[in-house]
């Protein structure tokens, strides 16, 4: 398909706007995906769409963000695991819907938003949406880097589903999106960054009253899942963050993001895991007899000086002391020796 190409040179400029109009009956399908995707992170259109198809899109930088108008017919779109993957940055979407009806899902589970509504979703979950009117929308696309340097009391990605928008806080960021839309071609760079603050201060205060949503967790259900295996194999040196993605068929970068929204790193949760599985068994009367470079070296230490300043660092106290303070403590036995 010749247009492809074009699109995604387009879409990488500070202002664009592109039309279906342009592009030839066949090749709509593949080119609404693409500038889906260049404009929303990764999209999937898994259906053919009808010769009738119409969409436009807008797209403004703004101030390290996005800013994204659309129009479009009744049409299908998801992110699976497979687009998720590939993003090596997690975005946070803030639509405000001005127009017709589009259905959200995740799951079993989804949410409707219709005209004044707002939803949250991030790129780090797996989504499913349907157009079911023709929709007119505002969505502003913020790397959660540039969300979390400027909200810094905010530690995590906000959960996904409606903000409430047709009262308070809520009611004035609607406004205020739509008003940004339709100013943002006059606003000079040089007070964008400023403009770009008040709106996420906006956002931040009306994110404080949101009611989270149980279908947004699919990433939630994939660390839980990382970390579970983490914990079946501690006992193996070579448990690294490359072996953990393969082996949860994820790929590194991803793996990374999911630990991102715990404040974690992948290396600092192993570290954390062996220190406090050691440190229980220097206090189980089980594992009395082994000595602590026994029980450092089972659970994946290769090095019993790493091992013990490591331990101090976290406990402020030795493995030995650990053990001796024990109720059924083994002061003086060889089970002591390093």
């Amino acid at each position: 398909m010749e247009e492809a190409p074009r699109l995604e040179t387009d879409l990488q400029n500070a202002f664009t706007e592109w039309s279906i109009d342009e592009i030839p009956t066949n090749d709509r399908t593949d080119a609404w995906q693409d500038v889906l995707s260049h404009s929303y992170r990764e999209w999937q259109v898994p259906q053919r769409l009808p010769a009738t198809f119409y969409a436009s899109v807008k797209q403004h930088d703004f101030a390290g963000a996005g800013i994204v108008e659309t129009i479009c017919d009744p049409c299908v779109g998801q992110r699976k695991r497979a687009q998720v993957r590939h993003d090596d940055e997690l975005y946070v979407g803030v639509q405000l819907t001005t127009g017709g009806r589009e259905r959200f899902r995740i799951g079993d589970s989804g949410v409707e938003v219709t005209s004044g509504d707002l939803v949250v979703w991030t790129t780090d979950q797996e989504v499913q949406f349907e157009v079911l009117e023709r929709l007119h929308k505002v969505t502003l696309m913020i790397p959660w880097s540039v969300m979390r340097e400027r909200l810094p009391e905010r530690k995590q990605p906000p959960s996904g589903g409606k903000i409430e928008s047709h009262t308070g806080v809520g009611s004035l960021l609607a406004v205020h999106l739509l008003a940004l839309s339709n100013q943002i071609e006059s606003l000079d760079q040089t007070v964008q960054a400023s403009v770009s603050r008040s709106t996420l201060e906006l956002l931040g205060i009306a994110l404080s009253g949101q009611q989270p949503s149980a279908t947004f967790d699919a990433s939630a259900a994939m660390l839980r899942r990382v970390k579970d295996f983490i914990l079946r194999h501690l006992h193996e040196e070579d448990l690294n963050p490359t072996r953990i993605a393969e082996a949860n068929n994820i790929s590194l970068r991803y793996l990374h993001m999911l630990f991102q929204r715990s404040d974690m790193t992948v290396s600092g949760f192993i570290l954390d895991s062996r220190l406090h599985v050691c440190k229980e068994a220097l206090i189980d009367p089980a594992f009395q007899r082994l000595q602590i470079s026994e029980i450092a070296f089972r659970w994946g230490f290769n090095s019993i000086s790493h091992f013990c300043r490591t331990f101090r660092q976290r406990y402020g106290a030795s493995p030995g002391d650990v053990r001796r303070a024990a109720p059924s403590g083994t002061s003086g036995s060889d089970a002591d020796i390093v």
